[in-house]
């Protein structure tokens, strides 16, 4: 299975591992969402579709900021794309660039 597409049920049988590549290993998922786990009752394969939406996302914030590899990517392009696409809720993690002489004439401004 490629790990560009999305995930297809049939891939993935209950007792068998999991189709390969996988881009964001099961343990780092296992670790961050260890507060979570219990309440959710999350086992491996919830892990695994886990790994994939945030592979996807990934991905996807990657070819957005980029334009598809037609430009470079900077925290500037990352920023942009969140604050103007469906995950604004992540705006605050990303927030725009604010320039520190900005920020002072804003300051000056206001006195």
């Amino acid at each position: 299975m490629n790990s560009s597409g999305p995930l297809n049920p049939a891939d993935v049988s209950l007792n068998s591992s999991y189709p390969s590549p996988i881009v964001v290993p099961l343990d780092f998922i296992d670790k961050q969402s260890q507060a979570s786990r219990e309440e959710l009752n999350i086992d491996e394969s919830g892990l695994y579709v886990m790994s994939k939406a945030l592979e996807e996302f990934m991905r996807r914030i990657l070819r957005e900021s980029t334009n598809n590899c037609a430009e470079e990517l900077t925290y500037d392009r990352i920023a942009e794309f969140i604050a103007n696409s469906e995950f604004k809720a992540l705006k605050e993690f990303f927030p725009e660039r604010v320039r520190f002489a900005d920020v002072m004439d804003q300051m000056c401004k206001s006195e």
